[in-house]
């Protein structure tokens, strides 16, 4: 393992709440961040884009929802799994939906993505990925980065299927990252002691995922968030990438699409 490791460390659900984002963009300012994952069907998405795009350095991607409810009905992640690997989601409307996901992260964030995940990781499932291929190709020419999560080690059984719903179905010349990490039960109290083990063991270039925030009394990860808000806004925090000899990558170490202004 190389002295200097260059990490990803992604913050998921941009979007979801008022109190999320807060954190999020509290992270961002500290920069402690690498980027994060947009949840484009918010309705709070208009007023806080541009807080977002002040932090040029920030990658920014969308997080494919098929599950997070807003403004209407949306099935729960054990329905889609189950139509997923039953071949029974309807292919246009998956395609109808990563374009009107991409349209809106467009106008509103006025970019392409600089990467493409999935909330609940719904992008490398069957049927959903070949929609997201088929349509990056129409759109782009060309695909995206997009998350992978795969990992290097065992990092746990829910690590473990989590890669197992797709992950080595998806063009791996193409995914952002070399390794993945940053699955855990949400008890906040642990975060603090995983993320030591991640950052010790993590490859080059690889991804941690984490979920911070500020307290939302609606979001089922209420209790972890802010506990991740604090310890990675913590010295602490600073002080283990520097032992472990990290450093966060930002939007600027994206591979070169052509899209970024």
């Amino acid at each position: 393992m190389p002295d200097m490791r260059s990490i990803w460390l992604i913050a998921d659900d941009f979007g979801q709440a008022e109190a999320i984002d807060r954190g999020i963009l509290t992270l961002a300012l500290q920069g402690r961040i690498s980027g994060t994952s947009v949840l484009v069907e918010s309705p709070r998405l208009v007023e806080c884009a541009g807080l977002l795009r002040e932090h040029k350095e920030l990658a920014r991607g969308l997080h494919f929802n098929l599950t997070h409810v807003f403004d209407k009905a949306r099935p729960g992640l054990r329905q889609v799994l189950l139509a997923a690997y039953t071949g029974r989601l309807v292919a246009d409307d998956l395609v109808r939906a990563w374009h009107q996901q991409l349209d809106r992260f467009e106008k509103v964030l006025q970019q392409v993505p600089d990467y493409i995940d999935g909330h609940q990781h719904v992008h490398q499932l069957p049927q959903v990925r070949e929609a997201m291929l088929q349509v990056m190709t129409q759109r782009y020419g060309q695909l995206l980065p997009f998350r992978s999560t795969l990992t290097k080690q065992a990092r746990g059984f829910k690590a473990f299927v989590i890669a197992s719903l797709g992950a080595r179905r998806l063009p791996q010349q193409h995914c952002m990252n070399s390794d993945f990490a940053g699955v855990y039960g949400f008890q906040g109290k642990e975060f603090a002691k995983k993320m030591a083990t991640w950052l010790s063991d993590i490859a080059d270039r690889g991804l941690i995922m984490c979920h911070p925030g500020e307290t939302d009394e609606a979001d089922p990860l209420r209790a972890s968030r802010p506990m991740e808000l604090k310890y990675l806004g913590s010295e602490a925090f600073n002080e283990a990438c520097e032992r472990q000899k990290i450093r966060l990558l930002s939007r600027q170490d994206l591979p070169v699409t052509g899209f970024k202004e």
